[in-house]
Order: C-alpha cells, then sequence, then structure tokens
C-alpha cells in the first residue's frame, strides 16, 4: 500500500488572515473534507514526501507566517 501524502490546510479568514494548519498525512478524500468551510477560505496543498513537507512549514515560520 502506497504511504498517504502529507497535507497542509491554508485557511483564510476574513477577520484574523491567512495562517497555517499542519494535518500530516491524510488521504485525498478526508484531506478534501477540511477545505469545506461556511466562512472564509480553506486549500489544502499536497507533499509527496515528509521532508518537502517539513521544509515548506519551516520556510513560512521563518517568513512570519501563523503556522499552529
Amino acid at each position: 500500500m502506497k504511504p498517504y501524502p502529507y497535507w497542509m490546510k491554508e485557511r483564510c479568514n476574513p477577520q484574523i488572515g491567512t495562517y497555517y494548519v499542519p494535518c500530516g498525512q491524510l488521504s485525498k478524500t478526508a484531506a478534501h473534507r477540511f477545505e469545506k468551510t461556511l466562512y472564509g477560505s480553506n486549500t489544502m496543498h499536497q507533499f509527496d514526501t515528509e521532508a518537502a513537507y517539513n521544509t515548506r512549514l519551516a520556510e513560512l515560520r521563518k517568513n512570519g507566517e501563523n503556522v499552529y
């Protein structure tokens, strides 16, 4: 069985701005459920390797983005 990809949610909230939530390994079906929201918008970003996932998280933190 092929391992699940890593996912990160980009949440755009009109009141508090944009922030990122690391979601770890998820199936595509589960990841796309996170895109549904009643307020603002969510975009799921897929990473095939844990290294790429961790590198992107480090870049976001270095650039001062909100990562939870």
